[in-house]
């Protein structure tokens, strides 16, 4: 197998990249954001010619555990994730099967979103501030008001802040969930304002949730006026996106807004869709870490939690392969 790198502006561009030089066989082995903003792709490919010493020879002609790869290939393509990013999850699923001699779909898939994925918890008071960001209607505002929820369930004190002066009835929306929470909304009209109050005001809650206005991520004016706001403070960034977005697309718009500084994804109607291709690709392919999802459209519980586990088992839970 020969490894290759690939550094391009973005995770498209890469792949184009790869596709060109070392056909559609390659595979994507890891991604990497580097600090100008740049995506570093390692990429593997067969060779036709193979070396190896007496010892690797015995070994690999020894008796090995087989397990189903065709169901793990099937599931992933039911749910559209992308090709470079099925390739790269099998390719880990094999070197996790054969070396942890493992034959069981899901105890391999989970294991290999462990080591692929990235995850996080909501409401992790080690980084206080919540950043909310994403496309008009993406369901930035209920993911805020789901985690407030959650953060009035666990005893955790928290605000909400909103930036959100463009959309009509923005405020309103927020207002609506605050009151019915009984916690405080504060709104602001910029970048300048946000700062000064979380500097003063930080201390006085576990967790700080900001509303984002929504933007179009492929107009340079939104997305540079977003970056204001994502600048001014020291936030962990999470993106909001409807769960059955288009594959390429999402990897596209998640590429945008990770360069913003977004670093975990929050997929919302999660219980209107029945694939996540768009979700694992973005996971595989820019690196967005997982925790938080939209479940279901009620505030008080609808905010479910994604793991190695539950991925796998969403892979694995498709008509074709529930009628075996």
């Amino acid at each position: 197998m020969r490894l290759q790198p690939f550094i391009a502006p973005d995770i498209s561009a890469a792949l184009l990249q790869i596709k060109t030089k070392l056909g559609a066989d390659a595979v994507i082995v890891s991604t990497e954001k580097l600090a100008d903003g740049q995506v570093k792709v390692m990429a593997a490919v067969e060779t036709e010619e193979l070396a190896f010493n007496d010892d690797e020879q015995v070994e690999s002609l020894s008796p090995q555990i087989v397990f189903n790869e065709s169901e793990l290939r099937q599931g992933l393509e039911y749910h559209g994730v992308l090709p470079v990013c099925k390739d790269k999850i099998l390719a880990n699923c094999r070197r996790i099967a054969e070396t942890k001699q493992l034959a069981d779909s899901h105890k391999v898939l989970s294991s290999c979103f462990s080591q692929l994925f990235k995850f996080y918890d909501i409401l992790d008071t080690s980084r206080p501030l919540k950043m909310f960001m994403g496309v008009s209607g993406s369901g930035k505002s209920t993911g805020i008001a789901k985690a407030a929820t959650l953060c009035k369930i666990k005893h955790q004190s928290c605000c909400i802040i909103s930036t959100d002066n463009v959309r009509a009835g923005a405020n309103q929306q927020l207002k609506a969930f605050a009151e019915i929470l009984e916690t405080p909304l504060i709104c602001l009209r910029d970048a300048k304002d946000l700062y000064r109050y979380v500097q003063n005001r930080r201390q006085n809650y576990n967790i700080i949730l900001i509303d984002t206005p929504g933007i179009n991520p492929f107009v340079a004016k939104e997305v540079a006026q977003l970056r204001t706001y994502a600048e001014a403070v020291d936030a962990e960034m999470i993106m909001t996106m409807d769960a059955g977005k288009n594959a390429w697309d999402a990897v596209e718009t998640a590429d945008v807004f990770a360069g913003i500084g977004a670093g975990c994804l929050l997929p919302t109607r999660m219980d209107l869709i029945h694939r996540i291709g768009g979700v694992l690709s973005i996971a595989g392919l820019v690196g967005m870490r997982l925790g938080a999802s939209g479940v279901s459209s009620s505030i008080a519980d609808g905010i479910g939690s994604l793991t190695a586990s539950t991925l796998s088992q969403l892979v694995l839970n498709t008509p074709s392969l529930k009628g075996r």
